[in-house]
């Protein structure tokens, strides 16, 4: 497999990442468009069920686990329209997701990263903290607590992900069966809540089925890559769908602060760059 063609799948996956992010950030009713993504995740998935081999009992743990942490992933980036501004808690998320994700790899997985792919990743993460703190008009210590949360869930099922799709047999059936069960805590949340599908005429179909495709995309493709480079650099190089949504913002959103972005969007694009030396 050409890694150059595994570097730009990510980079196709990081696009319907921020298209997906863009959807819901736009939405006026975010938990209707995570379930929404749910249901569509299912619909897509289901009718497989008979066809797709069951995973091996111990990548189970992996699956559940996932399942788990990805509901808590999706209920905190909906809590973060409720405490801070998305655009002040995601970069932070991310951003500290690398870093973490980046020290695991070297310490605790023995994942072989060069010191040039440690620069790279560092760089990724600056550009990602400088756009949380150039765009943020005060400190807002509640979106912050969200953000290093989020961060903490974003490392935890990108670590688990990443070792089970190698450890796994197949690992189309990995990610098949993460796919379809990881939304459906996030579903289940959307049923009941009184801001989910109860809130009616908040939310549009439409846009919740084209977000649901672009997440299946957007992750699903991030964790077939992991199979062939490092988790660490994956993880890293997808980051540049924060650059995209920066660029959706502002010329789809019409949101002026995006402007102040554009350095930082530039030193991620510089850490990318080295990364993609770095694996080629």
């Amino acid at each position: 497999m050409s890694l150059s063609f595994v570097f730009l799948i990510i980079i196709f996956a990081a696009f319907c990442h921020a298209g997906w992010s863009t959807i819901v950030k736009r939405s006026e009713n975010g938990l209707a468009m995570m379930g929404i993504t749910s249901i569509v995740e299912i619909i897509i998935f289901f009718p497989l069920i008979f066809t797709v081999p069951l995973p091996t009992p111990s990548i189970w743990f992996f699956i559940f686990a996932t399942t788990l942490l990805h509901g808590l992933y999706r209920y905190s980036v909906v809590k973060s329209y409720q405490y801070g501004d998305l655009s002040f808690v995601y970069p932070i998320a991310r951003g500290g997701s690398v870093l973490v994700i980046g020290l695991i790899s070297i310490l605790i997985l023995e994942d072989d990263i060069k010191l040039t792919g440690i620069i790279g990743i560092v760089l990724i993460c600056v550009g990602l903290f400088m756009i949380s703190f150039l765009t943020a008009k005060k400190f807002n210590k509640s979106a912050f607590i969200i953000a290093i949360t989020t961060a903490s869930l974003i490392a935890t099922y990108t670590i688990l992900d990443g070792v089970a799709v190698r450890r796994s047999e197949n690992a189309f059936t990995f990610i098949y069966w993460m796919l379809l069960l990881n939304g459906i805590p996030m579903l289940i949340y959307a049923f009941f809540s009184q801001s989910g599908f109860q809130k009616k005429n908040s939310y549009k179909i439409k846009d919740g089925i084209i977000a649901g495709i672009l997440a299946i995309l957007g992750y699903g493709l991030v964790v077939w890559s992991m199979q062939f480079i490092e988790i660490a650099y994956v993880s890293s190089i997808r980051e540049i769908s924060i650059v995209l949504a920066t660029l959706f913002s502002y010329y789809l959103l019409k949101e002026v602060d995006a402007r102040k972005r554009v350095i930082p969007s530039i030193i991620i694009c510089t850490g990318i760059t080295i990364l993609y030396f770095q694996i080629t």
